[in-house]
């Protein structure tokens, strides 16, 4: 009996040892990209990557001032070269992490384009876009 248990026991940590391992389907394929915020404009620009994801989505969030969030906005260069906020405007954000398609700041970037995010409070948050 007290093998048996031990059997299962070793089992259930091989198991839960391979799932924390494992990526999440949703997230294969996608690249994350570190960004610092500006104040209601661009901050760190980044490309939007060649990947399965073709939206932006904000995966994690840290307000460096008072406080534990911020409200952030995506913006992308349109084809005349114009920093432009996306459709979505500024949406108010918790520091922590995120999975994707819970907080889209762009929808379908066409790969190569550039694109960064703002913050509503001040500029100097950093946060991580996956796409």
């Amino acid at each position: 009996m007290n093998k048996a248990l031990a059997a299962l026991a070793a089992a259930g940590i091989a198991a839960t040892s391979l799932i924390a391992v494992a990526p999440t389907a949703s997230a294969a394929g996608c690249v994350t990209s570190p960004i610092w915020t500006g104040y209601k404009a661009p901050g760190t620009v980044a490309y939007k990557a060649a990947s399965a994801c073709s939206d932006l989505n904000l995966t994690y969030a840290d307000d460096q001032t008072i406080g534990n969030w911020d409200a952030y906005a995506g913006f992308y260069k349109n084809a005349s070269g114009v920093w432009t906020i996306g459709s979505r405007g500024y949406i108010a954000i918790a520091d922590s992490s995120y999975a994707l398609d819970n907080f889209v700041l762009v929808s379908d970037l066409t790969p190569g384009r550039a694109f960064s995010v703002a913050s509503a409070s001040e500029g100097g948050d950093y946060v991580e876009i996956t796409h």
